[in-house]
């Protein structure tokens, strides 16, 4: 199959699981639905997600992997092995929840944590993109996220060369160069954790996948307290006021004069900044905010002026109507040293139920203080009035 070919089929496999999905969903609450219905939903259920898997691990090996040569007498399929993997692991998951902690299967014994229980979620069950909420930017994708091993530590920023090389004569003595100048970080991981409550009733009666259900509300918490902790530290970076009239060209300024050519550039922004920018136009009365065309990854879908554009709510960097905006690079600007993921544990309830415990470890730390501006918009005064 082509990769187009692969593209078309995966779509429509997670439109269907997502309907089986919906339709077991109503079949476990319709008193009417006999077991042998619901068994039969549930089973259609767990094909069409396998594959929708499999489909989704040969798209993202279509370019990677490189296919093992054939032996005599031997097939072997490698994408089918790898999508077998991952449907293990989630049904050992999903085994560890029905059975509230009592049975860990070969699949995800390797990913105990401690003497507790805890088992860690592989990110590609985290990551299903017939659930994935678009409408929420995970800023945490922008950052520079660095694995750390250790609670905290010093971060090296190479500062740019401000020096050159000069002209030698043959054989004469290499001139010294300055040396590099370096600007450390100090940074530090927090743990972040909290605990989802399942009655004993709704783990015993649920006939549904509960991986799917549990990961999806984790992802989403996660991607809360990615934001909410990264939102801070990009306020945090130099000051600039605009105003409505002017904005596009203040803007302008921005992105070609006062950010080093260096760097890169994308625009965070709050919603009402993005509602300010989004009927700019330019002197032929072109909208200046356009669809972005050249990567169909672009979680944004906008470019002002050629800038990748991710929205977010006004709440993040302030309130409600607030027009504000970080412009700058973000992988430059920020450090996100990350220590641990998600894991899941049992925990002792004095109700008749269970807690299902998340936990992570990160920090978020401004790195290179020149990568970026914080921007705050507001209208233009009305005429006569003073600033």
């Amino acid at each position: 199959m082509t990769k187009e070919q692969l593209q078309a089929a995966f779509r429509d496999a997670s439109t269907k699981a997502s309907d089986l999905n919906a339709k077991l969903n109503n079949m476990v609450q319709d008193d009417s639905a006999s077991v042998e219905d619901i068994k039969k939903a549930q089973d259609d259920l767990t094909d069409a997600k396998t594959r929708r898997d499999i489909l989704n691990s040969q798209l993202k090996s279509f370019e990677d992997v490189e296919p093992e040569p054939k032996k005599p007498g031997k097939k072997t399929n490698i994408l089918d092995n790898k999508a077998a993997e991952l449907a293990a692991k989630k049904q050992g998951i999903n085994d560890f929840i029905h059975s509230r902690g009592a049975k860990i299967s070969d699949a995800v014994a390797s990913q105990v944590t401690s003497s507790e229980v805890g088992v860690l979620i592989p990110e590609e069950i985290i990551y299903d993109p017939s659930a994935e909420v678009n409408s929420v930017v995970d800023l945490s994708t922008l950052v520079n996220k660095t694995p750390v091993t250790t609670p905290s530590g010093k971060y090296p920023i190479l500062q740019r060369a401000t020096d050159r090389f000069n002209s030698v004569k043959e054989l004469a003595e290499n001139p010294a160069l300055a040396e590099p100048t370096f600007k450390e970080v100090d940074w530090s991981v927090d743990t972040y954790r909290g605990a989802i409550p399942l009655s004993e009733e709704s783990i015993a009666d649920t006939q549904v996948d509960l991986t799917a259900l549990v990961g999806q509300s984790i992802g989403e918490k996660k991607v809360n307290t990615y934001n909410a902790l990264i939102a801070p530290v990009l306020q945090a970076f130099t000051a600039k006021s605009t105003t409505s009239d002017t904005l596009a060209d203040q803007v302008k300024h921005i992105l070609n004069v006062d950010l080093d050519t260096a760097y890169a550039r994308v625009i965070i922004a709050s919603q009402s900044f993005y509602n300010a920018v989004d009927t700019l136009k330019d002197k032929n009365g072109r909208y200046l905010l356009q669809e972005s065309t050249a990567s169909l990854a672009q979680a944004s879908g906008k470019t002002l002026l050629g800038v990748p554009v991710y929205v977010i709510g006004d709440e993040l960097f302030g309130n409600a109507g607030d027009q504000k905006a970080f412009i700058g690079d973000t992988k430059r600007g920020v450090l996100f040293p990350n220590r641990q993921e998600i894991t899941l544990a049992w925990e002792d309830s004095k109700i008749y139920g269970r807690y299902l415990g998340a936990a992570f470890r990160f920090g978020v730390k401004q790195a290179d203080d020149k990568a970026g501006y914080f921007i705050t918009n507001t209208a233009t005064p009305a005429s006569g009035s003073g600033e």
